[in-house]
């Protein structure tokens, strides 16, 4: 393993690790849990924490949405708002926070030949401009986009393994 790996987790993963009713979730918590022990430091893009915590709180609707009580869409207001400032303070406790700055946004639009989504080019962007080593990620596109960079999580947690076993 490189001496200190930077690795970029994309807002997919962040979700899969945060939401045990996404079908990543295990995966997720598996790379979390393999790469928190090494000399690596964790990252995510600030706004992956925005996105975050907007689909955290849209997930926790759906779940309750089918009940109509008034009782339980009060106490499910106050959770929802709760709930995504949990999901923001558990990613500021274990992820370094990598800034989208002017740079930043100028190279994103520099790489919409490469992958026309500016959102996604923002994560690449921030992501080089940070040094990281990989960029873990479930979209298919950006891997295919971007091989030198980006991993799925399955390949991130392949390349743990493949570290130990050389130990």
């Amino acid at each position: 393993m490189a001496q200190n790996l930077k690795l970029v987790c994309d807002t997919n993963v962040l979700l899969d690790y945060l939401l045990e009713t996404r079908e990543g979730h295990k995966k997720a918590e598996s790379l979390f849990n393999a790469f928190a022990g090494m000399n690596t430091t964790m990252m995510c893009v600030s706004l992956s924490l925005k996105d975050v915590d907007y689909l955290a709180k849209i997930a926790m609707k759906r779940k309750f949405r089918n009940d109509e009580s008034v009782l339980v869409w009060a106490t499910i207001t106050v959770l929802v708002s709760q709930f995504g400032w949990n999901c923001i303070q558990t990613l500021l406790r274990i992820m370094t926070v990598i800034a989208v700055d002017d740079q930043v946004c100028r190279n994103a639009v520099a790489l919409r030949p490469i992958h026309n989504d500016y959102e996604d080019d923002l994560i690449i962007a921030a992501s080089r401009q940070a040094n990281a080593d990989m960029v873990v990620t479930g979209d298919q596109d950006l891997i295919k986009h971007f091989p030198d960079l980006c991993v799925s999580v399955e390949d991130a947690l392949k390349q743990v393994d493949g570290d130990q076993s050389g130990i």
